[in-house]
Protein backbone atom coordinates (compact mmCIF):
# COMPACT_ATOMS: atom_id res chain seq x y z
CA UNK A 1 0.00 0.00 0.00
CA UNK A 2 1.47 3.81 -0.82
CA UNK A 3 2.64 5.69 1.84
CA UNK A 4 0.23 8.47 1.27
CA UNK A 5 -2.81 6.22 1.41
CA UNK A 6 -2.07 4.53 4.90
CA UNK A 7 -1.08 7.79 6.38
CA UNK A 8 -4.68 8.71 5.47
CA UNK A 9 -6.12 5.13 6.79
CA UNK A 10 -4.25 5.73 10.29
CA UNK A 11 -6.15 9.80 10.16
CA UNK A 12 -9.24 7.87 9.42
CA UNK A 13 -9.04 5.87 12.36
CA UNK A 14 -7.68 8.50 14.70
CA UNK A 15 -10.70 10.66 13.76
CA UNK A 16 -12.82 7.90 14.33
CA UNK A 17 -11.43 7.14 17.93
CA UNK A 18 -11.43 10.68 18.75
CA UNK A 19 -15.42 10.71 17.66
CA UNK A 20 -16.42 8.03 20.25
CA UNK A 21 -14.17 9.00 22.77
CA UNK A 22 -15.76 12.20 22.67
CA UNK A 23 -19.29 10.39 22.21
CA UNK A 24 -18.62 8.44 25.23
CA UNK A 25 -17.64 11.16 26.93
CA UNK A 26 -21.31 12.99 26.36
CA UNK A 27 -23.13 10.07 27.27
CA UNK A 28 -21.22 9.58 30.26
CA UNK A 29 -21.62 13.76 31.28
CA UNK A 30 -25.41 13.36 30.50
CA UNK A 31 -25.70 10.03 32.63
CA UNK A 32 -23.40 11.77 35.35
CA UNK A 33 -26.01 14.78 34.95
CA UNK A 34 -28.89 12.89 35.82
CA UNK A 35 -27.50 10.72 38.33
CA UNK A 36 -26.37 14.58 39.76
CA UNK A 37 -29.89 15.62 40.01
CA UNK A 38 -31.59 12.41 41.02
CA UNK A 39 -29.21 11.94 44.26
CA UNK A 40 -30.03 16.06 44.77
CA UNK A 41 -33.78 15.06 44.29
CA UNK A 42 -33.43 12.08 46.44
CA UNK A 43 -31.86 14.61 49.16
CA UNK A 44 -34.27 17.15 48.52
CA UNK A 45 -36.83 14.79 49.90
CA UNK A 46 -35.01 13.77 52.93
CA UNK A 47 -34.90 16.83 53.87
CA UNK A 48 -38.18 18.31 53.43
CA UNK A 49 -39.96 16.03 55.94
CA UNK A 50 -37.86 16.14 58.95
CA UNK A 51 -38.36 19.87 58.82
CA UNK A 52 -41.83 19.95 58.30
CA UNK A 53 -41.43 17.44 61.41
CA UNK A 54 -39.31 19.97 63.19
CA UNK A 55 -41.64 22.79 62.01
CA UNK A 56 -44.73 21.56 63.56
CA UNK A 57 -42.98 20.40 66.29
CA UNK A 58 -42.35 24.05 66.63
CA UNK A 59 -45.42 25.67 66.28
CA UNK A 60 -47.37 22.58 68.43
CA UNK A 61 -44.69 23.67 71.13
CA UNK A 62 -45.50 27.46 71.17
CA UNK A 63 -49.47 27.27 71.23
CA UNK A 64 -49.13 24.58 73.64
CA UNK A 65 -46.60 26.97 76.00
CA UNK A 66 -49.15 29.72 75.38
CA UNK A 67 -51.91 27.55 76.60
CA UNK A 68 -50.27 26.49 79.71
CA UNK A 69 -49.37 29.90 80.12
CA UNK A 70 -53.31 31.36 80.14
CA UNK A 71 -54.35 27.96 82.26
CA UNK A 72 -51.74 26.74 85.16
CA UNK A 73 -52.49 23.46 85.58
CA UNK A 74 -52.35 24.26 89.45
CA UNK A 75 -53.00 27.45 90.47
CA UNK A 76 -52.93 26.68 93.99
CA UNK A 77 -49.67 25.32 93.98
CA UNK A 78 -48.11 28.15 92.08
CA UNK A 79 -45.75 30.86 94.07
CA UNK A 80 -47.26 33.50 93.98
CA UNK A 81 -50.62 31.99 95.46
CA UNK A 82 -48.16 30.32 97.99
CA UNK A 83 -46.65 33.46 98.91
CA UNK A 84 -49.80 35.28 99.28
CA UNK A 85 -51.36 32.48 101.78
CA UNK A 86 -48.15 32.69 103.33
CA UNK A 87 -48.59 36.19 104.27
CA UNK A 88 -51.74 35.80 106.32
CA UNK A 89 -52.29 32.07 108.61
CA UNK A 90 -56.02 32.40 108.07
CA UNK A 91 -56.17 33.46 104.67
CA UNK A 92 -57.84 31.21 102.02
CA UNK A 93 -57.79 30.42 98.22
CA UNK A 94 -61.11 30.22 96.75
CA UNK A 95 -60.43 29.74 93.01
CA UNK A 96 -58.52 30.84 89.70
CA UNK A 97 -60.08 32.15 86.58
CA UNK A 98 -58.57 33.49 83.06
CA UNK A 99 -60.57 36.28 82.00
CA UNK A 100 -60.30 39.63 79.74
CA UNK A 101 -60.75 42.79 81.89
CA UNK A 102 -61.85 45.42 79.06
CA UNK A 103 -62.22 49.33 80.04
CA UNK A 104 -63.18 52.20 77.25
CA UNK A 105 -60.98 50.14 74.25
CA UNK A 106 -58.66 48.83 75.92
CA UNK A 107 -58.93 44.72 76.32
CA UNK A 108 -56.41 43.08 78.57
CA UNK A 109 -55.95 39.06 79.28
CA UNK A 110 -55.37 38.34 82.74
CA UNK A 111 -55.76 35.93 85.88
CA UNK A 112 -58.16 35.96 88.70
CA UNK A 113 -56.82 34.80 91.99
CA UNK A 114 -59.59 34.96 94.79
CA UNK A 115 -58.68 34.43 98.16
CA UNK A 116 -61.10 35.07 101.27
CA UNK A 117 -59.86 38.20 102.12
CA UNK A 118 -58.85 40.16 98.17
CA UNK A 119 -58.60 39.32 94.85
CA UNK A 120 -54.86 38.79 92.47
CA UNK A 121 -55.30 40.42 89.16
CA UNK A 122 -52.34 38.61 87.63
CA UNK A 123 -50.64 38.92 83.62
CA UNK A 124 -49.29 35.29 82.85
CA UNK A 125 -45.24 35.15 82.60
CA UNK A 126 -44.53 31.25 82.19
CA UNK A 127 -46.90 28.34 83.35
CA UNK A 128 -46.17 29.06 86.94
CA UNK A 129 -45.38 32.85 87.34
CA UNK A 130 -47.34 35.53 87.38
CA UNK A 131 -46.98 39.16 87.65
CA UNK A 132 -49.45 41.22 90.15
CA UNK A 133 -51.10 44.18 88.42
CA UNK A 134 -53.47 44.84 90.59
CA UNK A 135 -54.80 43.72 94.75
CA UNK A 136 -57.58 44.74 96.08
CA UNK A 137 -59.49 43.99 99.56
CA UNK A 138 -62.66 42.26 98.39
CA UNK A 139 -64.54 44.07 100.96
CA UNK A 140 -63.96 47.48 98.94
CA UNK A 141 -65.29 46.15 95.64
CA UNK A 142 -68.26 45.97 93.62
CA UNK A 143 -70.26 44.69 90.47
CA UNK A 144 -72.40 45.71 87.80
CA UNK A 145 -74.30 45.35 84.67
CA UNK A 146 -73.45 48.51 83.23
CA UNK A 147 -71.53 47.25 80.31
CA UNK A 148 -71.50 49.85 78.01
CA UNK A 149 -71.58 52.60 81.00
CA UNK A 150 -67.93 50.85 81.29
CA UNK A 151 -66.30 50.19 77.95
CA UNK A 152 -66.91 50.30 74.12
CA UNK A 153 -67.16 47.52 71.46
CA UNK A 154 -68.95 44.39 71.62
CA UNK A 155 -69.54 42.47 74.40
CA UNK A 156 -70.89 39.37 75.41
CA UNK A 157 -73.34 39.84 78.51
CA UNK A 158 -74.09 36.42 78.76
CA UNK A 159 -70.70 36.12 79.68
CA UNK A 160 -69.89 39.55 81.47
CA UNK A 161 -70.12 41.29 84.41
CA UNK A 162 -69.31 44.50 85.67
CA UNK A 163 -66.66 44.66 88.53
CA UNK A 164 -64.14 47.02 90.29
CA UNK A 165 -62.45 48.74 93.02
CA UNK A 166 -61.23 51.95 94.02
CA UNK A 167 -60.60 53.81 91.94
CA UNK A 168 -61.67 51.21 88.84
CA UNK A 169 -64.26 49.84 86.96
CA UNK A 170 -63.68 46.92 84.30
CA UNK A 171 -65.82 44.35 82.54
CA UNK A 172 -64.79 40.58 83.14
CA UNK A 173 -65.55 38.35 79.99
CA UNK A 174 -65.42 34.49 80.88
CA UNK A 175 -65.03 31.91 79.19
CA UNK A 176 -68.78 30.51 79.29
CA UNK A 177 -72.01 31.76 80.72
CA UNK A 178 -71.82 29.47 83.75
CA UNK A 179 -68.36 30.51 84.39
CA UNK A 180 -69.31 34.29 84.53
CA UNK A 181 -72.13 33.14 86.62
CA UNK A 182 -70.32 31.19 89.48
CA UNK A 183 -67.55 34.00 89.57
CA UNK A 184 -70.24 36.46 90.08
CA UNK A 185 -72.30 34.85 93.03
CA UNK A 186 -68.46 33.68 94.65
CA UNK A 187 -67.27 37.23 94.17
CA UNK A 188 -70.35 38.84 95.59
CA UNK A 189 -70.50 36.67 98.61
CA UNK A 190 -67.01 37.77 99.59
CA UNK A 191 -67.87 41.19 99.12
CA UNK A 192 -71.01 40.59 101.69
CA UNK A 193 -68.67 38.53 104.22
CA UNK A 194 -65.66 41.32 104.18
CA UNK A 195 -68.50 44.30 104.50
CA UNK A 196 -69.79 42.24 107.33
CA UNK A 197 -66.39 42.40 109.23
CA UNK A 198 -65.69 46.10 108.16
CA UNK A 199 -64.99 48.78 111.25
CA UNK A 200 -66.71 50.85 111.27
CA UNK A 201 -69.64 50.65 109.07
CA UNK A 202 -70.92 54.37 108.83
CA UNK A 203 -68.29 57.08 107.96
CA UNK A 204 -69.06 60.43 107.51
CA UNK A 205 -68.81 62.14 103.96
CA UNK A 206 -68.65 65.90 103.20
CA UNK A 207 -70.63 66.58 99.83
CA UNK A 208 -69.99 69.74 98.39
CA UNK A 209 -72.91 70.63 95.28
CA UNK A 210 -71.54 73.03 92.85
CA UNK A 211 -73.68 74.63 89.38
CA UNK A 212 -76.98 73.67 91.59
CA UNK A 213 -78.66 76.69 92.86
CA UNK A 214 -77.24 79.68 93.58
CA UNK A 215 -74.23 79.16 95.55
CA UNK A 216 -71.86 76.34 96.58
CA UNK A 217 -71.99 74.67 99.79
CA UNK A 218 -71.69 71.35 102.10
CA UNK A 219 -73.69 69.05 103.57
CA UNK A 220 -71.99 66.35 105.60
CA UNK A 221 -73.91 62.66 105.27
CA UNK A 222 -73.33 59.44 107.32
CA UNK A 223 -73.03 57.24 104.55
CA UNK A 224 -72.76 52.74 105.32
CA UNK A 225 -70.86 50.71 103.85
CA UNK A 226 -73.80 48.98 101.46
CA UNK A 227 -74.58 52.61 100.09
CA UNK A 228 -73.97 53.28 96.74
CA UNK A 229 -73.50 56.69 94.65
CA UNK A 230 -77.11 56.60 93.59
CA UNK A 231 -78.36 56.08 97.15
CA UNK A 232 -75.68 58.67 98.47
CA UNK A 233 -76.75 61.14 95.75
CA UNK A 234 -80.56 60.82 96.96
CA UNK A 235 -79.76 61.48 100.02
CA UNK A 236 -77.84 64.76 99.22
CA UNK A 237 -80.65 65.68 97.25
CA UNK A 238 -82.85 65.46 100.02
CA UNK A 239 -80.24 67.28 102.45
CA UNK A 240 -79.92 70.22 99.97
CA UNK A 241 -83.68 70.79 99.89
CA UNK A 242 -83.15 70.22 95.58
CA UNK A 243 -85.88 68.85 93.75
CA UNK A 244 -84.53 66.34 90.90
CA UNK A 245 -84.16 63.05 89.51
CA UNK A 246 -81.26 61.47 90.84
CA UNK A 247 -80.02 60.50 87.15
CA UNK A 248 -79.87 63.64 86.78
CA UNK A 249 -77.07 64.37 89.03
CA UNK A 250 -73.87 62.98 89.29
CA UNK A 251 -71.01 62.41 92.62
CA UNK A 252 -67.83 63.16 91.17
CA UNK A 253 -64.36 62.77 93.17
CA UNK A 254 -60.94 63.49 93.19
CA UNK A 255 -59.11 60.86 94.95
CA UNK A 256 -55.31 63.30 94.90
CA UNK A 257 -54.74 66.58 94.51
CA UNK A 258 -52.64 66.08 91.54
CA UNK A 259 -55.87 64.76 89.02
CA UNK A 260 -59.03 66.72 88.54
CA UNK A 261 -62.30 65.25 89.74
CA UNK A 262 -64.00 62.48 87.66
CA UNK A 263 -67.36 61.03 87.74
CA UNK A 264 -69.08 57.78 89.18
CA UNK A 265 -71.45 55.31 87.51
CA UNK A 266 -73.56 55.42 90.10
CA UNK A 267 -73.43 51.52 91.05
CA UNK A 268 -69.85 52.36 93.13
CA UNK A 269 -69.80 52.51 96.77
CA UNK A 270 -68.31 56.07 97.76
CA UNK A 271 -67.90 54.43 101.25
CA UNK A 272 -65.20 51.82 99.95
CA UNK A 273 -63.62 54.89 97.98
CA UNK A 274 -62.78 56.67 101.42
CA UNK A 275 -62.05 53.92 103.58
CA UNK A 276 -59.23 52.55 100.86
CA UNK A 277 -57.50 56.20 100.78
CA UNK A 278 -57.49 55.92 104.50
CA UNK A 279 -56.30 52.69 104.72
CA UNK A 280 -53.52 53.17 102.19
CA UNK A 281 -52.61 56.33 103.48
CA UNK A 282 -53.89 58.41 100.35
CA UNK A 283 -51.28 55.91 97.88
CA UNK A 284 -53.00 53.82 95.28
CA UNK A 285 -51.72 50.54 96.85
CA UNK A 286 -51.80 48.19 99.98
CA UNK A 287 -48.85 49.13 101.29
CA UNK A 288 -48.15 51.63 103.96
CA UNK A 289 -46.54 54.76 102.90
CA UNK A 290 -43.27 56.53 104.38
CA UNK A 291 -45.49 59.47 105.83
CA UNK A 292 -47.52 56.62 107.81
CA UNK A 293 -44.59 55.37 108.82
CA UNK A 294 -43.14 58.12 109.78
CA UNK A 295 -46.49 58.96 111.61
CA UNK A 296 -46.26 55.54 113.99
CA UNK A 297 -42.84 56.16 114.90
CA UNK A 298 -43.64 59.81 116.30
CA UNK A 299 -46.66 58.17 117.88
CA UNK A 300 -48.88 60.28 115.60
CA UNK A 301 -52.32 59.41 114.06
CA UNK A 302 -51.72 57.34 111.10
CA UNK A 303 -55.17 58.40 109.68
CA UNK A 304 -54.83 59.19 105.84
CA UNK A 305 -55.45 62.96 104.20
CA UNK A 306 -58.68 64.80 103.83
CA UNK A 307 -59.06 63.60 100.67
CA UNK A 308 -61.06 62.36 98.42
CA UNK A 309 -62.90 65.30 97.76
CA UNK A 310 -66.56 64.70 96.79
CA UNK A 311 -69.03 66.84 94.43
CA UNK A 312 -72.15 66.51 93.23
CA UNK A 313 -73.16 68.09 89.70
CA UNK A 314 -75.98 68.29 87.58
CA UNK A 315 -75.46 66.20 84.24
CA UNK A 316 -75.57 69.01 82.20
CA UNK A 317 -72.88 70.81 83.79
CA UNK A 318 -70.26 68.75 82.65
CA UNK A 319 -67.87 70.91 80.43
CA UNK A 320 -65.02 69.84 77.80
CA UNK A 321 -62.35 71.71 80.16
CA UNK A 322 -63.84 69.24 83.08
CA UNK A 323 -63.68 66.13 81.17
CA UNK A 324 -60.07 66.29 80.70
CA UNK A 325 -58.67 63.96 83.01
CA UNK A 326 -55.49 61.96 81.88
CA UNK A 327 -57.04 58.76 81.82
CA UNK A 328 -60.37 59.59 79.98
CA UNK A 329 -61.27 57.53 77.12
CA UNK A 330 -61.56 59.16 73.50
CA UNK A 331 -65.39 58.59 74.17
CA UNK A 332 -67.66 61.81 74.47
CA UNK A 333 -69.89 60.49 77.58
CA UNK A 334 -68.02 60.93 80.47
CA UNK A 335 -69.24 57.57 82.14
CA UNK A 336 -67.52 55.63 80.02
CA UNK A 337 -64.49 56.45 82.02
CA UNK A 338 -63.84 55.66 86.05
CA UNK A 339 -60.73 55.40 85.69
CA UNK A 340 -58.00 53.62 87.09
CA UNK A 341 -54.52 55.30 87.77
CA UNK A 342 -53.28 52.10 87.83
CA UNK A 343 -52.85 49.75 84.79
CA UNK A 344 -54.66 46.28 85.11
Amino acid sequence: MPAGRQRFSDLEMLVGMEDERVARSRAGSCVEFHSVKKMKTLAQRRQSAPSLVISKALTRSRSTSRESCLSPVQPESCPLVQAFLAECPRRLFLGHAQTQLKTGLQTQDRHLFLFSDALLVAKAKSPTHFKVKAQVRVCEMWTAGCLDEVCEGTTSPERSFVMGWPTCNCVATFSSEEHKEKWLALIKSRIIAGKGKDEPKTIPLKIFAKDIGNCAYAKTLAVSNGDSTADVIRVALLQFGISGCVKDHRLWVSSSKDEPPYPLIGHEFPFSIKMSHIRDGGSSGWRRTRRRRRRRRRGGSVEGPRLPHWTARRSCCWTSASLQTPSASSSSSPAKWPRDRRRF
